[in-house]
């Protein structure tokens, strides 16, 4: 019988590939391999957790944005559990810490065997993911690679969300993977896959806001074959996102879907003194307890007006995409260092050194993995797999996203921490791949050894130029642990640390103050007016240095060197600097002087109420009684705890 030609087109058509992908076992099945692996970084941990006690002060002292978290923790465990004001840091990880203090009291130690829990429980989701997207073989050689590198416990032992963004960051893509394999093998329930994952993504950047551009970055190509599936994506993502959003709507009326703190974060990273590693922006003083209101008062002052955290984040985004419009090759040259910074070997600080670490506790020495072997190892893996295909897309994709959120922002050890799990993952196939063609050829073919030549020159690169230290970097991590011993009153080893800051980096003008600070409570006035005296070298446009020198000055009446001191300090503050040295010059009998001080430091801030009481105080000894009522009153208006104020208008005769 003939056959039709819809027949033969059937028979001359190629056949449908068809998807086999092999079943996963459950996540708590470890197989005997991982076991181990799992088992060995238990117990470095549970050594460096006991060494890292005995021996390093930022066990129990907290300093920047983990005395923050901490503070925030204690703060909603006493019942501020809603809070006054929008979310300016990330809220997850304080509200865990919370719940931890709430059932364990205030301890960090518990904190910091939760977080080495969550550290072997990453190795496992690597080890998944690995196994997911290529084999199981890859998945073991990634987690035994992770157990080796040294960051990850790094973090793990302190007061940061590193550890949970981390252990959320591998769940996002272990989500993305799974729905992945739903999809091609035409599992039913894929969609749920894409829900879960989208919402995992939300709760991810309660923690690690950036997370966020993962939604639309894999949205935008899943829609391209899946449109249903990118839109359980997004409206899981904005699920996950709500609560943050719910928070400061009702708190503040303002919406913000995210912390606060993003536009600031991409203007440290993208403005004239940018370096591509953390760099204190133009205005600021470095504190993270005071950056939220430093940041409302350069916006407020700026644009003339009050404004929402909204708007002010929105600010500093504009001001950072001013400085690349205007400056398109300096932010050429930015990204560039950037990227130079992101794929070096050196873990650059934001507030902890890991080689600071290495020295006070050696047991970390022993993690000997360095990150240039992993990039080398990593890039080549990527070159090598060719055009990602499911699963491998949802890793492909993000890798991607996990190398442009420094990029965008800034590059620290901390912020590319979630980019190298992937690299990682890579690395063990390309390591698998090569082990396998030399096993099956006897011999290393030429496609493999050039993959290795990619591999070891892109790890020399990473080691030597890319690998230097950041002098400063480390430098301020000393300047840190002064700061931390000033406070704790160990006042000469404070002085000890902050000569070891400033022996790397001498242009620290706080370092030169805190030092001086110390100075002053030993009671060792002109070592520490020295000390001011270099920070004002250091820096000239810092108030702090000049007041500093004045405060001493005045405290042993040397007035004239006071007011010349304050003299030229007069353009880098406002009122303060005008009513102190309207202090010093009323001291000297200068009248006239002292009266044009303090009236400029009113003109300023028209409630300055200090300024306004020695104003009455002056006219009161000129006997115009009026003028100095008058001064009085407004002084007790701003501030109706001024006694001088009250006393002065009490003999005047004068009401309140």
């Amino acid at each position: 019988m003939a056959k039709s030609p819809a027949d033969r087109r059937d028979r001359l058509a190629p056949a449908r590939p068809t998807v086999t992908v092999q079943p996963l076992p459950p996540l708590w099945a470890i197989p005997v391999s991982l076991a181990l692996v799992l088992l060995a970084a238990a117990a470095f941990r549970a050594v460096y957790f006991y060494l890292y006690a005995r021996n390093s002060i930022f066990f129990d002292g907290l300093i920047l944005d983990s005395s923050v978290y901490d503070s925030w923790a204690r703060s909603i465990v006493a019942g501020d559990w809603i809070g006054r004001k929008e979310f300016y840091f990330p809220p997850l990880y304080p509200y865990l810490l919370a719940l931890v203090f709430k059932m364990f009291g205030h301890t960090l130690a518990i904190v910091y065997l939760l977080q080495a829990g969550l550290g072997l429980l990453n190795l496992v989701l690597i080890h998944r993911i690995g196994t997911a997207v290529f084999n199981a073989r890859t998945g073991l050689i990634a987690a035994c690679s992770a157990a080796l590198y040294a960051p990850f416990a790094f973090f793990e032992l302190k007061v940061l969300g590193a550890a949970l963004g981390l252990t959320l960051n591998l769940a996002v893509l272990a989500l993305l993977v799974g729905g992945e394999r739903a999809a091609a093998t035409g599992r039913r329930g894929a969609l749920g896959c894409w829900l879960a994952a989208g919402l995992s993504i939300g709760v991810a950047t309660m923690c690690l806001p950036g997370t966020v551009l993962l939604a639309p970055l894999y949205a935008g190509c899943l829609a391209i074959r899946r449109a249903r599936a990118a839109a359980a994506l997004l409206a899981g993502t904005v699920l996950g996102m709500a609560p943050v959003a719910a928070h400061n709507l009702y708190v503040a009326g303002d919406f913000l879907p995210l912390s606060g703190q993003g536009g600031i974060t991409f203007y440290q990273g993208n403005n004239p003194n940018a370096a591509g590693m953390y760099n204190v922006a133009p205005g600021f003083t470095g504190s993270p307890e005071s950056q939220a209101l430093e940041e409302e008062s350069i916006a407020e002052r700026e644009t003339g007006r009050i404004m929402k955290r909204s708007e002010i984040s929105a600010h500093f985004f504009r001001k950072g995409l001013a400085f690349i419009a205007s400056s398109p090759g300096a932010w050429v040259t930015l990204e560039a260092r950037k990227l130079g910074a992101l794929l070096g070997d050196y873990e650059a600080s934001t507030e902890y050194s890991v080689y600071l670490e290495r020295d006070q506790v050696p047991w970390l020495r022993l993690l000997l993995l360095p990150f240039a072997a992993i990039v080398g190892a990593g890039l080549a893996g990527m070159v090598g797999a060719g055009r990602p295909r499911a699963p491998a897309t949802a890793l492909f994709l993000y890798t991607a996203c996990a190398v442009a959120i420094p990029l965008i922002f800034y590059v620290s050890s901390r912020y590319r921490l979630p980019l190298v799990p992937a690299l990682l993952i890579y690395g063990a196939s390309f390591a698998d791949r090569v082990w396998l063609a030399a096993r099956r050829d006897g011999s290393i073919r030429p496609a493999e050894a050039r993959s290795l030549a990619l591999a070891l020159g892109i790890a020399l690169v990473s080691f030597f130029p890319l690998g230097t230290r950041n002098v400063s970097a480390e430098a301020n991590v000393h300047y840190n642990i002064g700061n931390l011993l000033m406070e704790q009153d160990r006042n000469q080893d404070a002085i000890a640390s902050f000569d070891r800051s400033l022996a790397q980096w001498p242009g620290n003008a706080y370092a030169w103050i805190n030092r001086g600070n110390c100075l002053d409570k030993l009671g060792h006035a002109d070592e520490a007016l020295a000390s001011y005296q270099r920070a004002e070298e250091a820096n000239r446009s810092l108030w702090r240095a000049y007041k500093a020198q004045g405060i001493i000055l005045h405290r042993e009446k040397r007035y004239e060197e006071a007011v010349a001191v304050y003299l030229r300090g007069l353009k880098t503050d406002g009122e303060e600097a005008y009513y102190l040295l309207g202090v010093d010059l009323k001291n000297l009998n200068r009248l006239d002087e002292a009266i044009q001080a303090f009236e400029q430091a009113v003109r300023i801030n028209p409630s300055y109420a200090r300024a306004h009481t020695r104003l009455g105080e002056i006219y009161a000894g000129h006997g115009d009684a009026d003028v100095a009522r008058e001064h009085f009153r407004r002084a007790v208006a701003s501030d109706p705890g001024d006694t001088a104020a009250r006393s002065g208008l009490a003999r005047l005769g004068g009401a309140l």
